[in-house]
């Protein structure tokens, strides 16, 4: 099992080095990535929307909130993101990830087998609570993103699923504020909530502004779903 680093008191800044290894590993682990105080105004601004979940048993995602688009998107985040992906920046899209007590969590998937995108993204996983195997903690695959975009082995209608990788391995321990950054082409996904408690997290994708829809051509700043 991991073990959690003591929580840090300097916010993530992003540096060179954590960009070299993103194109590399596909992802990086940000530390303390939004403070503790971002993190109860998330929690509380969807106090109301978690309560509809009880007793559910499959991963669920909340819209963004006005609040948690505030706290989020900042100037320190958004001049990191562009030092990550190069380039004017576009906020995409945003849910309150959360992992129901005896929930599960989503198959082994690419975020960009669901809405098929061409450019620069990435996709940020933010912990609201520590996250551990033991509540649905996030399962990677290392330089995934060096496979392309995989096809759906779902062959029913819903979640996308691809193989099990065969670097398969737990991510690490997450504490409240820290976030996995990664490629939209990253395999990941995440098993069972085996606690008492909902796990709670907030994932967010950001796109450069000339990233096109693989479907049509189109500008995802035209937030066409495709």
């Amino acid at each position: 099992m991991n073990t959690l680093p003591e929580p840090s008191k300097t916010l993530f800044v992003m540096t060179e080095e954590d960009v070299r290894e993103f194109y590399r590993e596909a992802y990086i682990v940000a530390r303390n990535f939004i403070s503790s105080k971002s993190v109860d105004i998330i929690n509380t601004s969807y106090e109301s929307g978690i309560e509809t979940l009880a007793g559910r048993k499959e991963w669920k995602g909340l819209p963004f909130s006005e609040a948690a688009q505030k706290e989020l998107y900042t100037t320190r985040v958004i001049e990191g993101l562009e030092l990550l992906m190069g380039g004017e920046l576009e906020l995409w899209l945003g849910m309150y990830a959360v992992v129901m007590p005896g929930g599960n969590g989503l198959a082994w998937h690419q975020d960009n087998q669901y809405t098929h995108v061409l450019g620069h993204m990435c996709n940020a996983f933010v912990a609201l609570d520590t996250i551990t195997q033991e509540n649905a903690g996030l399962w990677i695959a290392p330089r995934s993103h060096l496979l392309g975009r995989l096809p759906n082995e779902n062959k029913e209608p819903g979640h996308r699923r691809a193989a099990e990788p065969a670097n398969a391995t737990p991510a690490p321990d997450l504490n409240p504020g820290d976030a996995v950054i990664f490629h939209r082409e990253f395999l990941h996904h995440s098993k069972i909530n085996h606690t008492d408690r909902p796990r709670r997290a907030f994932a967010f994708q950001i796109a450069n502004k000339n990233c096109r829809f693989a479907k049509t051509g189109e500008l995802v700043t035209s937030k066409e779903k495709c």
